[in-house]
């Protein structure tokens, strides 16, 4: 009879820094350490809700994420008073980019208050991930993450699910941002305005009011 040898032990986190979906290999740069059970809901995420946003928004699909912190042994938002973080247990993961097929970036600080589609694909990747994990925190959740997408999948004993800001629809976001980019629907053309207009002013009356708010 043969000896049995011990196995190895899992290696944390996916081979070669890469989340194999259904829809393929996505490639996490640089290389992230994770727990196995956030792989796998990354892997939903991706499969669900991320490369349907971007197939739906730009015709192509997510070829890379730029994560910002994965494994980190630390406190909440990088404070050591603070509680420990879900990074210290390879639990969480901050996104800060979504590279697409055809090299265009995605970038989450700038991309939410972008062009209206970014902003509908970012909405819609953020709702997506609402759905697959415990914590979801976004730019205007609170000051520390103004500039990526933090999930994980921490367990609180009163089940909890923090998704912040509240998920919206993409295209709800995408169309309001592309009424203010263009000057859509800001007044009919055939209502008449109740408010007198002003008598243009003189080069010499701009120049005084301008005096006058430097006072300020």
């Amino acid at each position: 009879p043969y000896q049995q040898q011990p196995a190895a032990p899992p290696r944390l986190g996916p081979s070669r820094g890469d989340v194999v979906g259904a829809v393929g290999p996505v490639a996490v740069k640089p290389t992230a350490t994770l727990a196995c059970p956030i792989v796998s809901a990354l892997d939903r995420w991706l499969a669900e809700s991320v490369q349907p946003a971007a197939m739906r928004w730009f015709g192509m699909r997510v070829v890379e994420i730029k994560q910002i912190s994965a494994y980190s042994c630390r406190g909440m938002n990088g404070n050591p008073s603070a509680h420990i973080s879900e990074h210290a247990f390879g639990n969480a993961l901050d996104i800060a980019a979504f590279t697409l097929a055809d090299g265009r970036r995605i970038s989450v600080k700038d991309g939410w208050i972008g062009l209206p589609e970014e902003q509908g694909f970012l909405r819609d990747v953020q709702g997506g991930a609402c759905q697959q994990f415990t914590t979801v925190l976004a730019p205007g959740s609170n000051v520390y993450h103004y500039d990526h997408i933090h999930v994980d999948l921490m367990r609180r004993a009163s089940r909890r699910l923090i998704c912040q800001p509240a998920a919206q629809s993409g295209e709800a976001v995408a169309s309001r941002a592309q009424q203010r980019r263009y000057g859509y629907g800001q007044r009919d053309p055939d209502v008449t305005s109740a408010i007198p207009r002003k008598a243009p002013r003189s080069i010499g009356q701009l120049i005084n009011e301008e005096d006058e708010l430097r006072d300020y």
